[in-house]
């Protein structure tokens, strides 16, 4: 069963992940306690967290599954530890403990361990039976986002029951709808921004060949790649920008990255990138 179906999701202290992340981007007031809990393993439960952090909270973010099964971005999640994120692993929400007054004021987990692989190819989580209750006056539930039904419904799209996502054609990314295409968090569940150009991509030349019968070069240009060395070829490993210190960047919502200097910069773009280059004469 997900987490939003389970007791106490209507208490006061709940709080759906993109909403608050949405508000907190039109610096609208959001109502934080001192003490927040984060349901998820994605990035928006990450940015979540370190989004409360800098709201002077203290965080504990809780994820069913062991650290390498997160599906965040391994760099955001070491961000948000520098921060003073807590992490609890191998722990599944069971429910959301409130008070006479209908506000939130803990949620009781249950301790999991990795059992069989499943169709993820991720360890399934299987519940130990030892319950653990983690005090919180605030949860934000950065799980189980799915398409709204009622706007597929209203609109004639389909959605796998599975999964929640809507159901497209693998190769043109036509929807149940004639001439309606989807990509995106739509169609993949929860993932990020590059993907999604990428499928917006692969969606806007099936749209052309549909329209047009070709594939217009604005849509798809041709690159013509040498099978030539760059001279000459630079080596070394990526080069990592610099970022604020973690004391420092958690007090405000300033630029973590502050980029490269000059020097660094150009070691990066002299860099050579052409692995598909099988064979160089010497």
């Amino acid at each position: 069963m997900c987490i939003r179906d389970r007791p106490g999701t209507e208490l006061t202290g709940v709080i759906p992940a993109l909403p608050f992340l949405e508000a907190m981007a039109l610096e609208a007031e959001v109502p934080v306690g001192k003490s927040v809990v984060v349901i998820g393993g994605g990035n928006a439960a990450v940015d979540s967290a370190r989004t409360a952090r800098r709201m002077g909270a203290d965080v504990t973010i809780v994820y069913r599954r062991e650290r390498r099964d997160m599906p965040a971005i391994a760099e955001e999640v070491e961000a948000a530890e520098h921060e003073g994120a807590k992490l609890a692993y191998l722990v599944t929400p069971q429910r959301i403990i409130g008070d006479a007054e209908g506000k939130v004021r803990g949620i009781e987990v249950v301790r999991t361990r990795p059992g069989e692989f499943d169709e993820s190819g991720r360890r399934r989580p299987v519940p130990t039976g030892e319950i653990m209750r983690i005090d919180c006056d605030t949860v934000i539930l950065a799980v189980g986002e799915r398409v709204d039904p009622d706007f597929a419904n209203a609109s004639g799209l389909r959605v796998d029951e599975e999964d929640g996502t809507l159901e497209v054609d693998r190769y043109s990314l036509e929807t149940s709808r004639n001439l309606f295409y989807a990509g995106g968090d739509l169609i993949t569940g929860a993932s990020n921004v590059s993907n999604a150009l990428g499928i917006g991509k692969k969606a806007a030349r099936t749209i052309d060949r549909r329209l047009m019968d070709r594939l217009t070069p604005s849509v798809l240009p041709e690159f013509i790649y040498q099978m030539e060395p760059p001279d000459p070829p630079a080596g070394g490993g990526r080069n990592t920008p610099a970022e604020l210190p973690a004391d420092e960047r958690v007090r405000s919502y300033a630029e973590v990255s502050v980029g490269f200097t000059p020097q660094v910069a150009l070691d990066e773009a002299h860099r050579c990138l052409r692995c598909d280059i099988r064979s160089v004469e010497s």
